[in-house]
């Protein structure tokens, strides 16, 4: 085992102001077989100790991966504080160390035109902010919280509900990049409102779950599902069935 190491914010800044500016030595950095760093660029951090050889499914053209993915991210970092996890310095380093190979192959960076490619990078590789948001976006911090917001061991299969969240890209950052996404009871509704009702979510379940998202913002936004339970959050989503079958 060995402990964890993190990017220096100072570090971070730096890379951070050359992909803003689509910097050509910055971006050319990202098209290497190893991303170039120091141990001056680095911190280490005793509170997260991590085994000393990790890896990840890599994607591929059939398939991504991403419930593997998340579960063996998470089961890595099972313990980790949640200030932690909101830590842009830990992200940083596993997209651009750790998990460099995985993030090339899931993020193809020369897939993007010449434009594009500083912000392609900003948004995949780092967290800007802290926020829900930028989390939901980061290559690696989005698999961990998508496991941490939907874990439940006391479920038979405790990843059903990180399955189900996983299964669409847009479908993730809709509900775990807004407010209510942070709200455990609330994604834990939503998720098993979809499992229970499969044959109103067998098509346009994206539509369906903003349209739901919607909904319930409309009735009372964060205030009101955060004094209340799973069972009584689904209930709220059982009013809004016939609505949600008949969209087009």
């Amino acid at each position: 085992m060995a402990y964890q190491k993190v990017f220096k914010s100072n570090f971070i800044a730096q890379l951070v102001k050359g992909l803003e500016t689509n910097n050509d030595s910055i971006i050319k950095l990202y098209e290497k077989e190893i991303f170039p760093i120091t141990e001056e660029d680095c911190l280490i951090d005793i509170r997260v100790t991590v085994p000393d050889e990790i890896k990840l499914v890599i994607p591929d053209k059939k398939n991504l991966y991403s419930f593997e993915n998340a579960k063996i991210v998470f089961n890595l970092f099972k313990s980790l504080p949640l200030i932690k996890a909101s830590d842009p310095g830990l992200w940083t380093y596993l997209t651009h160390f750790t998990f460099w190979k995985y993030m090339k192959k899931r993020w193809p960076i020369e897939e993007q035109s010449n434009e594009k490619k500083g912000s392609f990078i900003l948004e995949h590789w780092f967290v800007k902010n802290v926020g829900a948001a930028d989390l939901a976006r980061n290559g690696i911090s989005s698999l961990w919280w998508g496991s941490y917001l939907t874990y439940d061991e006391s479920k038979e299969d405790p990843y059903e509900l990180t399955e189900q969240l996983l299964s669409m890209l847009d479908f993730y950052r809709t509900l775990i990049g807004g407010v209510q996404g942070r709200n455990k009871e609330f994604t834990h509704a939503i998720l098993e409102f979809i499992i229970e009702n499969k044959d109103l979510f067998k098509d346009k379940k994206e539509t369906k779950v903003r349209l739901i998202m919607r909904r319930a913002n409309a009735i009372g936004g964060y205030k009101l599902f955060t004094s209340l339970s799973k069972n009584q959050i689904k209930n709220i989503f059982s009013e809004f069935i016939t609505e949600l079958s008949n969209v087009a």
